[in-house]
Order: structure tokens, then sequence, then C-alpha cells
């Protein structure tokens, strides 16, 4: 078992690429979706998400922990693998930055009440 010896096969390429055009579809939809006026906090929060996700499948499925890659994987389901969970991921980590930002700063998010 050797950790740390990433080479560069079909199911690092392929999940590398899936995770470059999981980039700007996360990074856009945590952007939109945002509610916060400190949107770089959650843009990178999203950046974080698939970061960690791409980390997680060349651990997975990759040659991050194992000296081969498991059986049966390969480039392209590498590829829209990393698409889909980098892109889940990416959103799922800007929505809970999205949220922690807010709870922090609760009353730049409250409504305020106009007396007539």
């Amino acid at each position: 078992m050797v950790i740390g010896a990433l080479s560069l096969d079909q199911v690092t390429i392929g999940a590398f690429f899936g995770f470059l055009l999981s980039l700007p579809i996360a990074l856009f939809l945590v952007f939109w979706l945002s509610a916060v006026k400190k949107r770089s906090a959650v843009i990178l929060g999203g950046f974080a998400g698939t970061l960690i996700a791409f980390l997680v499948i060349l651990a997975w499925a990759g040659t991050l922990i194992r000296s081969q890659p498991i059986e049966g994987a390969n480039g392209a389901s590498a590829f829209f693998g990393g698409v889909l969970l980098c892109a889940a991921a990416g959103l799922v980590g800007g929505i809970v930055v999205d949220l922690l930002v807010a709870r922090r700063n609760s009353r730049d998010y409250r409504r305020q009440l106009s007396h007539e």
C-alpha cells in the first residue's frame, strides 16, 4: 500500500477533467442561489466542495491511496462521476457556507417592518 503515489492513468485524467467541467457549473449555481452579501465566501465554499469531491473520487477509484485503480474503473466513468459528484458537492459546500454566513450576520437578512 503506497499512500500518495498519484499516477497519471485514465482514472486520474478522467476525474480531473470532470472536476474542471464541474467547477463552472457548481460555482455559477452557488453564486446565483446565494442570498448573502459576501458572495466570495460562498464561492470559496463551493470550490472547496468540488475539490473535496475530486479527492474523494481519486481516493475511492483512483491511485491516491492504492497503487492500482479499482477493478472496472476507467476514464469515462471517472469523468462522468467527477462531473456529477463534484458539481453536487460544490453546490452543497456553497449552500452550507451560505447558511453559515447568513446565520452569523442574521440582522442583515431580516425583513424590515415598515410602519405607516
